[in-house]
C-alpha cells in the first residue's frame, strides 16, 4: 500500500496483550462519570477502536508508521474487511 503501512511478522502474543490492554480500558470507561468527563470518555473509546484495528492489522502482518498512519488503519480495514458498513468506517 503505501509508505505508512509495514511489513511485520505476524505476533498472536502481542495482539493478545494489546487486546487486554483494550478490555482494561473498557473496564475503565465504566467507571468515569459520563455526565462530567464525556469528551474524556470519547477519546478513549476512540483509543479502543485505533488499537482494535492495530490488532487486527498486526495479525495480518502489517502496522502502520508515521503522519497519517490512524487513517492508514481505517483504509486497510475498509480495503480488506468487507463486512465493515461505510458508516462504520466513517464513524
Amino acid at each position: 500500500m503505501d509508505e505508512e503501512l509495514i511489513r511485520v511478522t505476524p505476533d498472536k502474543l502481542k495482539a493478545k496483550s494489546m487486546l487486554k490492554m483494550v478490555e482494561i480500558t473498557l473496564n475503565m470507561i465504566k467507571e468515569i462519570d459520563i455526565t462530567r468527563y464525556s469528551s474524556n470518555i470519547t477519546k478513549e473509546y476512540y483509543e479502543v477502536i485505533r488499537e482494535l484495528m492495530a490488532i487486527i492489522l498486526l495479525l495480518d502482518g502489517y502496522k502502520t508508521y508515521g503522519e497519517g498512519a490512524h487513517k492508514k488503519l481505517i483504509e486497510y480495514i475498509e480495503a480488506n474487511y468487507k463486512q465493515f458498513a461505510d458508516y462504520e468506517l466513517s464513524l
